[in-house]
């Protein structure tokens, strides 16, 4: 697929560790003739950076003077918001990855930002709300299949060394608090999957830390809790511990329960009348394809001048609630 918009673009991207070169793996295919900019510092150039002939600056002012058609944002978490609020004020289309933002001072420059700066397309990196079993899981929950939802249980985790196996975890961002990580935001899907399915929370309560053997400065689990009036009540747990990748979630509902296991992939709807869960299959499960399809909405956005399903303010609301749940455990 290639828009009108995708002829001869020009994309500016912060950020080209594993998930910036993603992004512009899934923008290489859907917009072929797409012309690069990278922000790096001191514009160091590399193999890489000449393989994708790319042009290489060491500054935002120099990327824009490059008038780029869209801009991706990519770097560790904590260096989001320095370039969302003059990006957003350039009127610049922004693909910014998860987090949005790592701590309530950025959160709170980037919303002031987006309140006065001129109406742009954006779209935030919570890629799992792309996955076909997912969304059938939250279709199901919103059709009643379960009936009223009264419990929920979202448990995510893995070995952090075994994320990157080609680097050393130690150097990653998701070892540094500083950067932005640890898992609350890290995993910030988990926050970002339950607020899409099951909507906001008022109550939050949190406790965490690091407590394995890595070495890193960033908290390796967290178990939270949520609520609200009338229910339901949810537990999300998150580690960076876990040597069997997990990513599971469960919802008890007062005519059924529904689960949905990732690594597994399987659905596995209980009701009270026995009908069986709709069948999936393995591309229903494709994470590496979520990446196309969200990059897919965007350009599509940009070209047709229509938001995207989980624009700038939904990003904000899913780190809002990581930076909450934050707050609770360093108290």
């Amino acid at each position: 697929m290639t828009t009108a918009l995708a002829n001869e673009m020009t994309v500016l991207v912060a950020g080209t560790g594993s998930i910036g070169r993603r992004h512009i793996d899934s923008l290489r295919q859907l917009a072929p003739d797409a012309r690069f900019v990278l922000l790096r510092r001191q514009a160091i150039e590399d193999d890489y950076s000449r393989r994708i002939d790319a042009k290489v600056v060491d500054s935002l002012d120099a990327g824009l003077a490059e008038r780029p058609g869209i801009a991706v944002i990519a770097v560790p978490s904590s260096g989001h918001a320095e370039l969302i609020v003059p990006l957003l004020g350039a009127g610049i289309p922004l693909y910014v990855e998860k987090p949005v933002v790592a701590t309530r001072a950025q959160l709170e420059a980037v919303a002031r930002a987006a309140a006065t700066a001129p109406s742009t397309v954006t779209l935030c990196g919570c890629n799992l709300r792309f996955l076909p079993s997912l969304r059938a899981v939250r279709e199901l929950i919103g059709a009643g299949a379960i009936g009223r939802v009264v419990r929920a249980s979202l448990q995510t985790g893995q070995w952090l060394p075994d994320w990157r196996p080609s680097a050393d975890y130690r150097r990653s961002y998701s070892a540094s608090r500083e950067l932005g990580g640890g898992v609350a935001l890290d995993l910030v899907h988990e926050l970002d999957a339950v607020r899409w399915i099951l909507g906001e929370f008022d109550s939050v309560v949190a406790l965490g830390g690091q407590f394995s053997s890595l070495e890193l400065s960033s908290e390796d689990a967290v178990v939270i809790g949520l609520s609200r009036a009338r229910g339901p009540v949810v537990a999300v747990g998150l580690d960076y511990v876990a040597r069997r990748p997990v990513r599971r979630y469960e919802f008890f509902g007062e005519q059924g329960t529904l689960s949905w296991d990732l690594p597994a992939r399987r659905v596995e709807l209980t009701q009270v009348d026995g009908v069986p869960a709709p069948a999936f299959d393995a591309g229903d499960f494709d994470v590496a394809a979520t990446y196309v399809q969200a990059m897919r909405e965007f350009l599509e956005a940009v070209a047709s001048g229509r938001q995207t399903s989980q624009d700038l303010a939904e990003g904000l609301k899913s780190a809002a609630l990581a930076i909450r749940v934050n707050e609770e455990i360093r108290k």
